[in-house]
């Protein structure tokens, strides 16, 4: 955040606060007064600051800020005759000369007093250490308290350490929430006899980072959380670990909820996977996509209004799922394999950058054909070929 305000946010009052308030560079904030040039030394500077932010803690280029020992003082009119196609310049040298590319990169220009400034966002790297491979230069930089520096051997594998490092830790932190919510301690009490569905999104660098979203930030996002499947009937409740979403139904308790986690990370679940017919059980294959395909894009939208970082790792788990079938009842179609054992944890998935479109249908898609994979079937054959949601209409 730049004066404690999320990107979208940030605006021409924010540039004039930045002067006003006498703001000085650090780990996280760097002014320059004039865009980078097009000499090669030029694009090498601009590719070592974007890596060293990105290989510390994240932070902010505000280009068109005029400084003096390093504390902001006036606007700089930037002499730019088209700023979107200075922006994609600039994105296009991040994205080619720096490896690997840094995910969550975002540039935007506000027109101020005095002239347009550019800011730009480096979000701290899950995937560090990032290298400048650019005219036979390559080197890792990072930041510290008097700026930019090179970064030595020790501190390079420290770093290869850590991006191993955090997604252990996630997929632990992963495995341990399911296990309690089978152990009947989650974040709710949910009925388990009927089958439950639970997804677990977990912000990979603000896991590392430890970062805290206060509450006050999840309430005002929460729309974005609704539990799966909820029409009405939700109720939110802070708890220890954030901000609990969940819905009920009639005389039935919880039927299932989101819980947003301090460090952006969310568990959903839903229950009532499982209907009965005779003496077989089946898995509601058509409703099943479809919830999931109306939360997880909700999800993740939700969590870039609250500057949740990517890489994001997903995971999608059941439970109760012994001698349960596949059936599509619109098809008159019925597996012929009843899975085996009580869970199945589908593999998971690192969404690596949010997607401006919004289309997540090809991730879903994708978690659909390993569960179909499980129950004998080659893919799930609600999506085409392009992995776009098509219904129940075979493909």
């Amino acid at each position: 955040m730049l004066l404690g305000k999320n990107f979208d946010d940030i605006d021409d009052n924010t540039i004039r606060s930045l002067i006003e308030s006498g703001a000085t560079e650090s780990v996280h904030l760097e002014f320059k007064r004039e865009t980078y040039g097009r000499a090669d030394n030029d694009k090498k500077e601009l590719l070592k600051d974007i890596s060293s932010f990105a290989n510390c803690l994240g932070g902010h280029l505000v280009i068109g800020v005029d400084e003096e020992g390093g504390t902001a003082k006036k606007v700089s009119a930037l002499k730019v005759p088209d700023f979107d196609k200075e922006q994609l310049r600039l994105e296009q040298i991040a994205r080619s000369g720096i490896e690997p590319p840094i995910v969550g990169l975002r540039l935007k220009h506000i027109l101020v007093h005095g002239g347009n400034v550019i800011i730009m966002h480096v979000p701290r790297s899950h995937i560090s250490p990032h290298r400048v491979k650019f005219k036979h230069s390559n080197r890792y930089y990072s930041r510290g308290s008097s700026g930019v520096y090179e970064l030595s051997m020790e501190e390079l594998r420290r770093l290869f350490g850590e991006q191993r490092t955090i997604e252990e830790q996630a997929r632990a932190f992963v495995d341990q929430r399911f296990l309690r919510i089978q152990a009947g301690d989650a974040a709710m009490p949910i009925p388990l006899e009927k089958g439950v569905i639970v997804i677990h999104l977990v912000p990979l660098p603000d896991l590392g980072a430890k970062r805290r979203i206060d509450i006050a930030t999840m309430k005002e996002h929460s729309d974005w959380f609704r539990p799966m499947g909820a029409l009405s009937s939700m109720y939110d409740q802070i708890n220890l670990d954030g901000l609990n979403i969940s819905y009920r139904g009639f005389d039935q308790g919880c039927l299932g909820y989101t819980q947003i986690f301090r460090d952006g990370s969310v568990e959903a679940t839903n229950t009532g996977l499982i209907y009965e017919l005779g003496e077989q059980r089946y898995i509601t294959t058509v409703d099943l996509p479809q919830k999931i395909l109306q939360s997880i894009p909700a999800y993740i939208k939700g969590l870039r209004s609250l500057e949740v970082s990517p890489p994001i790792l997903m995971k999608i788990s059941f439970s109760g799922l012994s001698g349960v079938r596949l059936r599509v009842k619109e098809l008159d179609w019925v597996s012929l394999v009843d899975y085996k054992r009580e869970t199945l944890h589908l593999p998971h998935t690192i969404l690596t950058e949010y997607r401006d479109n919004g289309n997540y249908e090809p991730l879903i898609a994708e978690q659909m054909d390993f569960l179909w994979n499980a129950f004998g079937r080659e893919k799930c054959f609600f999506f085409d070929k392009n992995r776009n949601w098509t219904g129940w209409h075979k493909s």
